[in-house]
């Protein structure tokens, strides 16, 4: 009966290890996109300063070079391929808020991966205990 309680133990302790791997993997996307946001605020902040020609990374460390870019319009994605415009200090509110939110669920990840790793410590206890008492042997007389 120990011995399949220690497989349930085991079991669980893999499938919450899953998980904890699962939201570290979606905490690094998200901290990615803060990254990314960051870098689009900065960018748009650089559009007023711009006297010439601009260049415009392509993304692996490729540019193109344009005329001096319209600073009083930015286009932004919003989601399946629906693009709006709007003027720099209001793209970058959009920007601002939407870097909140992800910030949110970056902080809300942390405590599910915290929690997780709560319970993955308490079965671990709870399976060497196990195992240790299956080993214990009576004294001999």
């Amino acid at each position: 009966m120990a011995e399949e309680e220690l497989e349930r133990l085991a079991a669980e302790i893999q499938l919450q290890q899953s998980r904890g791997d699962a939201i570290r993997q979606q905490m690094q996307q998200m901290q990615s996109s803060l990254i990314e946001i960051g870098g689009a605020i900065d960018a748009i902040n650089g559009l007023k300063k711009a006297k010439g020609n601009t260049l415009v990374p392509l993304g692996a460390g490729a540019f193109i070079s344009c005329p001096k870019p319209d600073s009083e319009h930015v286009t932004l994605s919003i989601g399946a391929n629906i693009m709006i415009q709007k003027k720099p200090d209001e793209a970058i509110k959009y920007l601002q808020e939407r870097q909140k939110k992800i910030a949110d669920a970056v902080e809300s990840a942390q405590g599910d991966l915290q929690e997780i790793i709560k319970a993955i410590n308490a079965m671990s206890q709870q399976a060497n205990a196990l195992a240790e008492a299956q080993n214990v042997r009576a004294p001999k007389e």
